[in-house]
């Protein structure tokens, strides 16, 4: 059966969850409409907001699909308790529980909506080709942005980091159509991901090139790609000119375009994130059950704290902290915030569910149109990501990064569940 015929047999409730499934989708990736209801309060509310009611409607018409026994629901009720409680708790309440609620409903409102919404086969294929636009436009967007400011996130945040993770989760799409028999749809997907790799260089960040070029090596590491064909793709990779001349390897222009701001030692990317692994473990040690709040303000935790990191003074990075708010890593970001018990179980629910699809990746592929491959590695790169930057208090790419966490089978390994226009 053709997908058009199979999605007019999509049953009523599902094509209600698709609404607000695929308006949310859209609104994250673009972020437009965007309405700050909060003036100054750097928290995106409305994204927020839109994820929590598209949560609330997936999970009031998939309730029947909803396993409430299951070891998914228990999680994710401990973690809203945990979160509620550490915003409660926090030195700021309010601008901490708002941080919290727009985490744990773009956390949650992606990994039920895969859970419940992309659990057959059209519905997952709607998902992949929804992706592909998304990512087309991004691209073609950020394209433009470049050519006119020389900067990809002219339409987007002035932060590189959100516009390149998003790539990364985003690359799912283009993962799957390279899997397929279809000759015009693995062109379609190489294309793409070249393209997306363009972008990631343009970029002007050393780490997300070298992510992508890991990765690559993790899968000739698993045999699902052979060697030449590693060292081809990664030195055409690395060769590629990119920048405004157009006379510099990739590799050599993203190096020279960081390294040539600062020396390495005092970069401040570099002093701040290692500073902030030992700033980040004391607080967590003087709150260790729920945190100080996410974002909240570390100045009484600087008063008597004496750097570490030899390259940098305490007035400068008492200044740095108070600028950013956060650890810059995601890890010790929710340690310092939530404390060890939401770090804790949050980790090794993510590290289960990982370890669940790599051991699928050894094996046959997941049924269609999700091979194993397709999901790790653009979490494996967004995990990696958020070493650097907090990315998860962005909803776009914690909406995105939970719905691929969602796309992973359950314990049983059950196939994804066969609906009305598939039997």
């Amino acid at each position: 059966m053709n997908l058009p015929t199979a999605i007019a047999k999509i049953p009523r409730a599902e094509k209600i969850i698709w609404i607000f499934f695929g308006a949310t989708c859209l609104q994250l990736a673009f972020l437009k409409p965007y309405i700050v209801l909060i003036p100054k309060g750097r928290v995106n509310l409305f994204s927020g907001l839109l994820c929590f009611i598209t949560l609330m409607i997936t999970c009031f018409l998939g309730k029947k699909i909803l396993n409430k026994k299951s070891p998914e629901v228990l999680i994710s009720s401990v973690l809203v308790f945990l979160g509620l409680l550490s915003g409660w708790c926090s030195i700021t309440p309010l601008p901490s529980s708002m941080r919290v609620f727009i985490l744990l409903a773009s956390g949650l409102g992606g990994f039920w909506g895969a859970r419940i919404l992309l659990n057959t086969e059209v519905n997952r294929r709607l998902f992949q080709w929804l992706c592909l636009v998304i990512l087309a436009g991004i691209m073609l967007l950020s394209f433009i942005g470049f050519f006119l400011s020389g900067k990809i996130t002219h339409f987007f945040e002035p932060n590189y980091h959100s516009p390149t993770d998003i790539i990364f989760l985003l690359s799912f799409a283009p993962l799957t159509l390279i899997t397929e028999k279809s000759r015009p749809k693995v062109i379609l997907g190489v294309v793409l991901l070249g393209l997306s790799y363009i972008l990631l260089c343009l970029s002007g960040s050393l780490s997300v090139v070298l992510i992508t070029q890991g990765l690559f090596l993790a899968i000739a590491l698993m045999g699902r790609l052979p060697f030449k064909y590693f060292l081809i793709v990664v030195i055409i990779m690395s060769l590629l000119p990119i920048g405004r001349g157009k006379d510099r390897p990739a590799i050599l222009y993203v190096a020279q375009h960081i390294m040539g701001q600062k020396g390495v030692k005092e970069h401040v990317s570099v002093y701040y994130r290692i500073e902030n692994i030992y700033l980040s473990w004391r607080i967590a040690l003087e709150h260790p059950l729920f945190g100080i709040g996410l974002r909240t303000s570390r100045d009484k935790f600087l008063e008597n704290y004496q750097p570490r990191y030899p390259y940098v003074t305490k007035e400068k990075f008492a200044q740095k902290a108070g600028e950013v708010v956060s650890s810059d890593n995601m890890v010790l970001t929710i340690l310092a915030g939530l404390g060890f018990p939401f770090l804790i179980i949050y980790s090794a629910s993510i590290f289960i569910l990982l370890w669940r699809m790599i051991r699928m990746a050894s094996g046959p592929s997941l049924v269609p149109p999700i091979p194993p491959l397709a999901v790790l590695l653009p979490l494996f790169a967004s995990l990696l990501h958020f070493q650097f930057f907090d990315g998860l208090l962005f909803p776009q790419l914690s909406w995105f990064f939970h719905v691929l966490l969602g796309l992973i089978p359950t314990a049983g390994g059950e196939e994804p569940r066969k609906g009305p226009a598939e039997k």
